[in-house]
């Protein structure tokens, strides 16, 4: 398994631009397995994020109603990230691609103030109402003629998107990798009960750990042994 570890650390090696000899040392490894989920990290959320700004800048979004735009946003929750999206209005109630009008209301959520005064959104860990599970909340504000009439949101269920960064990578075992947000939280773990808990709960070796910070949300992804 280990030799399997080597050879993934040589292709991202290369990917990243870090010298491929350097990763036949442990911690030198963890680095750049680190630099590399944060990249992927960033490629898939911050690639997300611009698709959003763009569907919201369309005349099928700007209308307003949501019977025009479902089908787009059909379309658009069919990439390869784990995430629902919805549209919300000034009411902070809002519609689901799959279900249509949720009972619930975001008014109290902190992105909903934000968003509302036109400001995109990204990095809110909430558990959500409609399905119970821990997720990473991104938001753009839906502007029609200079006014805010609504916002895109998407959900990024965190579970999912662990296991998506974790596959690419082929974390073996002893080793683990995780992600924490500026607060200290979990935001990507192998152990889903872990998720928006304590980063002192994370169950690597801190001290014998490397790391590496994701531009787009500004989540630390730590690389090492396992306690």
């Amino acid at each position: 398994m280990r030799r399997t570890w080597i050879a993934v650390s040589v292709v991202l090696a290369v990917a990243v631009g870090v010298p491929a000899a350097s990763a036949q040392e442990t911690p030198e490894l963890d680095a750049v397995v680190a630099r590399a989920a944060a990249e992927l990290t960033d490629a898939y959320l911050g690639s997300l994020h611009d698709m959003m700004g763009i569907l919201a800048s369309t005349a099928d979004l700007q209308v307003g109603i949501w019977g025009g735009m479902q089908p787009l946003l059909e379309r658009f929750e069919s990439l390869p990230v784990s995430f629902n999206v919805w549209f919300l209005l000034p009411n902070g109630s809002y519609y689901k691609v799959a279900s249509g009008l949720a009972s619930a209301n975001l008014s109290d959520r902190g992105y909903f103030p934000k968003v509302m005064a036109g400001e995109a959104t990204s990095g809110d860990l909430v558990v959500s109402r409609s399905t119970g599970r821990k997720s990473m909340v991104m938001t753009v504000p839906i502007k029609r003629s200079g006014e805010v009439i609504g916002a895109l949101g998407a959900t990024v269920y965190l579970d999912d998107f662990s296991a998506l960064i974790l596959d690419a990578l082929e974390i073996p075992e002893g080793i683990g990798l995780y992600a924490r947000t500026a607060e200290g939280q979990i935001a990507l773990h192998a152990n889903a009960d872990l998720l928006l808990e304590a980063a002192d709960l994370s169950g690597l070796d801190e001290a014998a750990s490397s790391s590496a910070t994701a531009e787009f949300l500004g989540w630390v992804f730590v690389v090492g042994p396992t306690l």
